[in-house]
């Protein structure tokens, strides 16, 4: 193939269009160009718009910026193989030495934003249907399905889970085309259950602060418990399960992600607010998860309200850790078809993050997260691709589908 093979150059039309997320630019636009590319292989391809009422109930700030589903198929039986990626970004941030939006190939790599994360998957898995099409391949048994969703970037509610909520697509089998490598497939990924801790003091000013509350003070209380109180616990939990990074066997717990409050030098904070980003391993329950630090702070808070302090906490997204056995048949297939195109054993663990395979694997469908990338790429400034990740890729998904499809 090389840097002027189809998977490049429609790459490079990928890249090019920046669909950051937040707010969600330029949906429309990529969802026209996945449209024409699936419709000239001659796949039968929808565009569905997201109900808009469906956006603001999960994303608010993202009022005035349609979301679109994009989703072909080829064949009308089962089983289904579906194969998914997002087409959203992060926004490009600072340190980039070049246009985030203007890809390049320099030295065997494909740069900009979305690269890795993960238009280079999407690319990948098209580039693998139409080489296949354009050798008059068809299914001999059961159907090929594609989508391609929004929003996984933000949490993935307006994308893959309203997608399968709705019954848009319903597949049998699923591969989640995120970076995971060409030499891993991603079994499954931690959970996590995000929070917000609001402290109400008593705003004053700073000259006398004897008349404030200072919510700041009673924060790094808060903050100061759970850091020697709580976070120790969860090195006492582990899995057994293969996780991508060995320090991911047990939980963890990141707070401060966020931190808002304070107005002035000389005023004492009446107000501070500070995140919570626990991860989950698999075993563990979200509900229960939530109950335990919910108890712990407000536990911490009973001292802060006797001096008249007020302590709320609020869940703003909670989710499962998901998996499937590694021995499952269907990451057999995938390994094996990895194996045949790349000549590696690739290795079968749980991603450290989070993915939209919990959708499909929450419903009872076989999934798994398999696809091009540079892991240490992703979200960073001058994101890449090597170009040889997508053509082992594009090598894999073909064995793939002949192995499911016949």
């Amino acid at each position: 193939m090389g840097q002027n093979s189809y998977v490049v150059r429609l790459l490079q039309r990928l890249v090019a269009i920046p669909t950051v997320n937040p707010p969600g630019e330029h949906y429309a636009e990529i969802a026209e160009l996945l449209r024409d590319e699936l419709e000239a292989l001659g796949l039968e391809t929808r565009v569905i718009r997201v109900p808009d009422e469906v956006v603001e109930k999960y994303y608010p700030w993202a009022r005035g910026y349609p979301r679109y589903i994009v989703v072909a198929r080829l064949g009308e039986e089962r089983p289904v193989l579906h194969f998914n990626g997002h087409y959203d970004v992060v926004p490009p941030g600072q340190g980039w030495s070049r246009d985030p939006f203007d890809p390049v190939v320099e030295d065997g790599k494909l740069y900009g934003r979305g690269a890795s994360d993960m238009k280079g998957g999407i690319a990948a898995v098209i580039a693998a249907v139409r080489s296949l099409v354009e050798e008059g391949w068809r299914p001999r048994q059961g159907s090929l399905e594609l989508s391609f969703t929004p929003d996984e970037e933000t949490g993935g509610e307006t994308g893959v889970a309203y997608m399968l909520e709705e019954g848009i697509a319903l597949p049998d089998y699923a591969v989640v085309a995120e970076p995971s490598t060409t030499s891993k497939i991603w079994i499954g990924s931690r959970g996590a259950v995000w929070m917000n801790v609001h402290v109400y003091g008593r705003q004053a000013h700073g000259s006398a602060p004897w008349l404030g509350l200072n919510a700041f003070e009673a924060m790094v209380e808060i903050a100061h418990r759970l850091i020697h109180g709580y976070k120790p616990r969860l090195a006492e939990r582990r899995t057994d399960l293969p996780m991508d990074d060995p320090r991911a066997v047990s939980p963890t717990v990141t707070i401060g992600g966020e931190v808002e409050g304070g107005a002035k030098t000389n005023v004492v904070p009446g107000y501070y607010r500070f995140s919570i980003d626990r991860r989950l391993i698999p075993g563990e329950d979200p509900d229960q998860v939530e109950e335990e630090l919910r108890s712990f702070i407000m536990e911490v808070a009973k001292d802060l309200q006797e001096r008249g302090y007020r302590v709320e906490v609020e869940t703003t997204g909670k989710a499962p850790a998901t998996w499937i056995p590694p021995d499952h048949p269907f990451v057999d297939t995938v390994a094996e078809a990895a194996r045949e195109a790349t000549g590696v054993d690739p290795a079968r663990t749980i991603c450290v993050g989070g993915l939209d395979t919990r959708y499909f694997q929450q419903r009872g469908i076989p999934a798994v997260t398999y696809g091009p990338g540079a892991l240490e790429a992703a979200h960073m400034p001058d994101e890449y691709i090597p170009i040889d990740e997508l053509e082992r890729a594009v090598k894999a998904y073909r064995i793939l589908v002949r192995r499911v499809l016949g």
